[in-house]
């Protein structure tokens, strides 16, 4: 999923196979192996913890008492599209819903499967078993959650051929073109059955972090495919259908001011941890789930400009905020605020709109590759995130396993980088069309110097300094003249995209990629985009896929790749050998490389500042992933 720039900083026990025997049974050595990283920190999360309880019914965590108590305030730079996660492909609105929905399962720091709502077992790494637990309900009168629920969403929705809801991932639903077959197989048990094996399926996100909505909403809308109808839906709208699924139950909503949510008495998990408890945990850990969550409220208040939020995080107005690397420094040596910095996996890229309301040499290859000279990723890297970042060259990080070096060309750096590389390159990418060099300038048919649009976040001032500098090496180094445009609204008038009303196309695959590139367009041009940044999947790198097929379901930018990247993928996807996987993710991430898709900028470790009494963030881009246990000390 796209990363917004400004969200959120946070992100009975079923029998079933252990999370490392499953692991075991798919013929992967280690949890790591699959991850594709050495290792994660133990923070003392998993079932070492040493968290005990109190006489007073509280626990204490080390050297703090846990009780009930306080707001979170969480501040953001932009407010979320929707609730209706359904549509949304966002980070910051999917923070909004999951503080009122958990999910399936998540992934710990020791990238182990937590189970939420879920589990997931399978003898043989093809057909999967999904468990329900038996105390989920739903909010609104729509009863206990079950696996009708979750066979007809698939079926109905997620694998529906029009794609009527506008579901961004209705890909990862699919196989070889054909919808993957699911089945209910009791009721809060249901079946997939994938054609060929895949040991990363759990570590995917086709279902670990799924969420659901109950059958009785999605029927009134699926048979005759009511998009608008859904989207307009009171209790879709309000997450009046959450019941006890989640930590905190919806409050209000002040668009562009504050969205609040208050403590779930009902919560699941706390029934769980006092009757059950948490298989492969001890009760110290469950003890720590007794009575989450321990906030009265979660608030995230957006609060656009960057030195507002910085200001109410120095005042205490804010229990969180994200750091901009420039200012890092001056908060680490603030004793009511800790510092956290965080490896990310994801990356930051200048997306280049290959849509009919784009500039239309995009679409080549060689032209995307010169560009690739222009920019000095370094300096982006060194001065801007003043150390907090590396340069990216594709789809993986540098340490991730699948990263394969001399697959890799470096670009905007040593020799592949400046003026002379960039115009020798770009003009022989031209050298068939109307756009020609008069000197030092890039000029189209007329005459006129060539002028692109970039767009980044507004209140975002990392951002907007990072699209400077884009913009003036452009103009150095290409001849190009970049028009800086700040919009707080990218994704609903420009990434968002749909063919005129009443033109039929062939295929959608969503809201970001309503169909073929010369047809579906967003409300508004661009040319170049510095506004959203890419996960790239470091635990199962096969998730990644979407980004690279014509039909992918985030392809807003109108990308079609002119080798079979997406082949490699689904290659690697079905071998267990892992020296085999990563030399096919290796030649996938070399091509990758080699297309330049979108301009491949930094990856950077995300700075937050929390106030000092939070107990709970750790430094691993894991961290949230017990959010519900947090507290103040």
């Amino acid at each position: 999923m796209p990363s917004g720039s400004g969200g959120d900083d946070r992100p009975g026990a079923l029998y079933r196979p252990g999370r490392r025997d499953l692991l075991k049974v798919l013929g992967i050595g280690g949890v790591a192996a699959l991850a594709g990283c050495s290792s994660s920190q133990n923070d003392g999360s998993g079932g070492g913890t040493t968290d005990s309880t109190e006489s007073d019914g509280s626990t204490a965590s080390g050297d703090g008492i846990r009780t009930v108590g306080g707001d979170y305030v969480s501040a953001s730079s932009v407010d979320a599209s929707s609730l209706n996660w359904i549509s949304i492909a966002d980070q910051t609105s999917g923070n909004y819903i999951g503080l009122t929905l958990d999910a399936t399962w998540v992934i710990t720091p020791d990238q182990e499967i937590f189970p939420l709502w879920a589990d997931i077992s399978s003898e043989d790494g093809r057909v999967y078993e999904v468990s329900l637990r038996d105390n989920l309900q739903w909010g609104a009168g729509y009863g206990q959650m079950t696996a009708e629920d979750w066979v007809y969403m698939i079926q109905e929705v997620f694998q529906a051929p029009d794609n009527w809801s506008g579901y961004p991932n209705t890909d990862d639903w699919y196989r070889n073109d054909e919808p993957i077959p699911v089945e209910q197989t009791g009721t809060l048990t249901f079946e997939i059955r994938l054609p060929e094996v895949d040991p990363s399926f759990p570590f995917k996100p086709v279902l670990w972090g799924q969420s659901c909505m109950p059958r009785g909403i999605l029927e009134k809308y699926a048979p005759s495919g009511d998009t608008q109808g859904l989207q307009q839906d009171e209790e879709v709208n309000t997450l009046a259908y959450a019941g006890n699924l989640g930590p905190y139950s919806y409050e209000q909503w002040e668009r562009e001011s504050q969205f609040v949510v208050t403590r779930n008495e009902d919560y699941y998990l706390r029934e769980v941890a006092a009757e059950e408890g948490f298989e492969g945990y001890d009760d110290a850990f469950a003890e720590a789930f007794a009575e989450a969550p321990y906030f009265d409220r979660y608030v995230i208040r957006v609060i656009k400009e960057e030195s507002a939020r910085l200001g109410a995080l120095r005042s205490g107005e804010v229990t969180s905020a994200g750091v901009p690397p420039n200012k890092a420094e001056q908060f680490r040596n603030l004793s009511d605020i800790e510092l956290n910095v965080t490896p990310q996996p994801f990356v930051a890229v200048l997306a280049y709109n290959q849509r009919a309301n784009g500039w239309k040499p995009f679409r080549r290859k060689a032209v995307r590759q010169a560009l690739a000279h222009a920019v000095d990723k370094q300096a982006i890297a060194e001065s801007i995130y003043r150390g907090y970042a590396r340069p990216a060259q594709t789809m993986q990080p540098e340490w991730s396993e699948w990263y394969v070096a001399d697959r890799i060309t470096n670009y905007g750096v040593g020799d592949n980088y400046g003026a002379e590389a960039t115009r020798s390159a770009l003009s022989e990418a031209l050298s068939d069309t109307e756009y020609s060099y008069d000197g030092e300038t890039l000029e189209d048919g007329n005459g006129e110097q060539v002028t692109l649009s970039l767009f980044f976040d507004q209140g975002q001032n990392t951002e907007q300094t990072t699209a400077e500098f884009i913009a003036q090496e452009f103009g150095n180094n290409a001849g190009i003249d970049v028009e800086l445009q700040a919009t707080s609204s990218f994704i609903e008038s420009y990434a968002s995209n749909a063919p005129p009303e009443g033109e039929d196309v062939p295929w959608s695959a969503g809201m970001f990629n309503g169909g073929p590139r010369n047809v579906s367009v967003g409300q508004e041009p661009w040319d170049m985009s510095v506004n959203l940044g890419f996960n790239t999947y470091p635990y199962t790198p096969a998730s990644s896929q979407g980004f690279f097929e014509e039909r992918g379901g985030i392809n807003y930018y109108g990308y079609v790749p002119d080798a079979d990247i997406a082949g490699l993928y689904e290659q690697a996807s079905r071998t267990v050998d892992e020296a085999e996987r990563r030399e096919l993710f290796g030649r996938a991430f070399g091509l990758i490389n080699d297309e330049q898709p979108f301009g491949f900028v930094t990856m950077s470790s995300s700075i937050s500042g929390y106030d000092s009494t939070l107990q709970g963030p750790i430094e691993d881009f894991a961290s949230g992933w017990d959010f519900q246990r947090w507290y103040f000390e």
